[in-house]
């Protein structure tokens, strides 16, 4: 076997994928170089021939070398089962085995090895060694089990999972359906902002629309970002998915500002009102100045909080400790780390890969030893997530006990930042020194690399996938419904190599069958509906599976098309879906409309041939004219609107009153509204394929949250909608 022939086969043994189709038809091979890049990104030396063959030996030898996998995932009912490995020469022996259920009960027995389902064989060191599917006799509740097996062979412990069928759909989006708002929190305006939206104006938010009729708000990831590097704002290249923003916190609304004269002087300064009517003002927000205003307060608070509660040992001390316990290890390293990254941005050095060697990692004594000793700075964090969390609560509370079915509609961003909390924490078991992205499609035609760090599917697997299930667990709480950014992650992600055009990438795959069902086990746990976003390249079959295991699919209208110049029907949308008109990645209603977003993109330099932006933008002048004809079709606009040209706003207000109407007869369970389209809003809150060139996840609402939820526009839509989609309320 030649060196290139190994590298093939070690390559595709760990998921790498030979190739793959481009948007315009094209199978591109993936090169030596970028197999050689991601194989080292998941753990493998291969810089010569002898470590080349030895990393393929090891890895290929791995499964038949232990007794049990390190986790098994199963469905409840089935006939549940672990791949037992064992030298034919003990298929004789008995096995008994115990299963430790997650509440603590136990079960137990015994069996014959060669009573079991075969499954392959081998010879190993001159050994021929057997596998074997183990079923056994017990029924066991959905959760996370220790499996015990003892033979003459060895004995071996194992993760089992236990997972239901499908996941949670909640009562709001059976029967007639529910409808709901979708924003951006950073964009919501009230009186009490400090130049940004935050979690009070998300409740304030949350319970208006139930008011109106709406089951849900869906808003953008809430993920922990960048305290000491503000500048880093992007809120789907986070630092941590398993905790909150600290930078949408009501600083007025913690309870400590309250009471807590030193902050209360601080904050009536003049020089304090003066940036703080500035930063309202803006029509973006300016999130360095943000923090910067947030930052003294916030300390003052903190100070007042050990002082006045932990001190004394009363209710909310409790609350905090008991909050802190339950985040255990995971919540005491990311503390630590913004601790850390604020240590060393003083000196310049933010990035962990800067700080000296002993802090890199987070199992470096050195490491607790900091946390010691600046015991007080790592607590500061906790209590920040800790009030982030009370206010995430309240506002998922507040639009349930509104009437609102569903709540809160979080999303997961699909990857995090390099340089981030969770890169740090979890370096062993992500794929360091490659990027996710996205090959060349409408959204962005010369593809996208997002410069973000994927889970290495090798050493997920290995730590039975503790990572994804905190991630997801994190996401789902305070929450009636989950987005899963970029869903296809769950069976594949492409990666990009460092130093290359965002088009030079391969797909990964990933353990699907577990990765699926540990959504659906999650879900069901905690209630929550899940929404893959499937736009893009999906692979066969990933749609099919969806469906079959209950999460809702992403339509978007400006996609739903049949043709070239025929938008689906209202019956020809999917059943078991979210359908909306646009999405955060595209421009609004009006934008789309008037093709701001091929404009950016041309002034930009984003197509990749000449001529694209004209070819667009008669592609656009096409879907203007289907759309007018699907909305006339069916009653909802006059056959003799224009479709061509800037709209007046009356003309803007009718069109997006006929594409909801026509989005809430379409079968999808759930429909959402975006506010800049009720609104006739001109813009696009993020341009992909863009970082600092376009103003993304900045635009601010002109108007605050009191007087949108009394626009006639948004009382009109939303009085069409709640007659059209009589939403079935179930309070979790």
């Amino acid at each position: 076997m030649t060196a290139t022939d190994t590298l093939d086969q070690l390559a595709r043994l760990a998921g790498i994928e030979d190739g793959w189709w481009d948007f315009y038809g094209q199978w591109r091979v993936v090169p030596e170089s970028t197999k050689r890049v991601f194989l080292r990104a998941m753990g493998f030396a291969i810089d010569s021939e002898a470590e080349l063959a030895a990393s393929l030996t090891e890895f290929d030898q791995r499964p038949w070398r232990r007794l049990l996998d390190p986790v098994t995932v199963v469905e409840q009912g089935g006939d549940w089962w672990a791949t037992l490995t064992i030298p034919a020469a003990a298929d004789k022996d008995m096995l008994a085995w115990t299963v430790t259920t997650e509440d603590g009960a136990l079960h137990s027995g015994q069996v014959q090895v060669d009573s079991q389902t075969w499954i392959e064989e081998r010879w190993l060191d001159g050994a021929l060694i057997k596998r074997w599917r183990l079923v056994l006799p017990a029924t066991l509740p959905q959760g996370y089990h220790r499996l015990e097996i003892r033979t003459k062979a060895g004995e071996a412990q194992a993760q089992l999972v236990v997972t239901p069928a499908r996941a949670f759909v909640p009562k709001a989006v059976q029967g007639a359906g529910a409808w709901g708002i979708a924003t951006q929190i950073y964009a919501l305006r009230d009186p009490t902002d400090w130049g940004v939206g935050n979690y009070g104006s998300l409740a304030r938010l949350a319970a208006g629309a139930a008011r109106l009729g709406a089951a849900t708000i869906g808003v953008n990831p809430l993920h922990a970002l960048f305290p000491t590097q503000p500048d880093k704002f992007s809120p789907y290249a986070p630092s941590s998915r398993r905790f909150l923003n600290v930078g949408y916190l009501d600083v007025e609304a913690i309870p400590e500002f309250a009471t807590c004269r030193a902050a209360k002087r601080l904050y009536a300064s003049p020089g304090f009102q003066a940036n703080l009517d500035r930063l309202r003002a803006y029509p973006m927000v300016e999130y360095a100045d943000v923090a910067h205003l947030q930052g003294p307060i916030l300390a003052e608070l903190y100070a007042w909080f050990r002082a006045e509660h932990l001190a004394a040992g009363d209710a909310r001390a409790e609350d905090f400790r008991a909050f802190l316990a339950k985040g255990g290890d995971k919540a005491r390293l990311f503390c630590t780390f913004e601790a850390l990254a604020e240590h060393f941005s003083r000196a310049g050095t933010p990035y962990w890969r800067h700080w000296p060697e002993q802090f890199q990692h987070p199992d470096n004594p050195a490491v607790a030893q900091f946390a010691a000793e600046h015991a007080d700075k790592v607590e500061f964090y906790g209590w920040l997530q800790f009030v982030a969390d009370e206010q995430l609560a309240a506002a998922h509370r507040a639009g349930l006990d509104a009437g609102a079915g569903i709540g809160l509609y979080r999303d997961l961003g699909v990857g995090i930042a390099g340089d981030g909390a969770d890169a740090w924490m979890e370096q062993d078991r992500l794929a360091l020194g490659v990027s996710v992205g996205a090959p060349p499609d409408p959204l962005a035609l010369k593809g996208q690399d997002w410069g973000l760090a994927p889970f290495n599917p090798i050493t997920l697997r290995e730590a039975a996938y503790e990572p994804f299930i905190a991630v997801m667990r994190a996401n789902m709480t305070h929450a009636g419904a989950l987005r899963l950014d970029h869903a296809m992650a769950l069976q594949r992600l492409y990666w990009v190599p460092p130093g290359v055009d965002a088009d030079q990438g391969a797909y990964v795959r990933y353990p699907v069958d577990d990765l699926f069902r540990l959504v659906a086990l999650e879900s069901v746990r905690n209630n929550c509906l899940i929404i893959g976003e499937d736009l893009g390249t999906v692979p066969e079959g990933f749609r099919e599976r969806m469906d079959r295991m209950a999460l809702f699919a992403y339509r978007v209208m400006v996609f739903e098309k049949t043709g070239p110049d025929r938008f689906k029907a209202p019956e020809e949308f999917q059943d078991q879906a979210l359908s909306i008109f646009a999405t955060h990645d595209l421009p609004s209603l009006r934008g789309w409309w008037n093709g701001i977003d091929i404009d950016s993109r041309e002034r930009l330099d984003l197509y990749p041939r000449s001529g694209m932006a004209e070819q667009e933008r008669l592609a656009r002048a096409t879907d203007r004219a289907a759309l007018v004809a699907a909305l006339a079709g069916q009653g909802l606009l006059d056959h003799g609107f224009p479709v061509d040209g800037d709209l007046s706003d009356e003309q803007v207000l009718a069109l997006a009153d006929a594409a909801h109407l026509y989005l809430a007869r379409a079968k999808s369970r759930l429909m959402m509204v975006q506010l800049e389209d009720v609104l006739g809003l001109n813009l696009q809150m993020n341009l992909p394929g863009t970082v600092n060139q376009h103003p993304n996840w900045r635009r601010r609402f002109s108007g605050e949250i009191q007087t949108v939820l009394d626009d006639f526009r948004l009382v009109r839509m939303s009085e069409a909608l709640r007659q059209a989609r009589p939403q079935c309320n179930e309070t979790p």
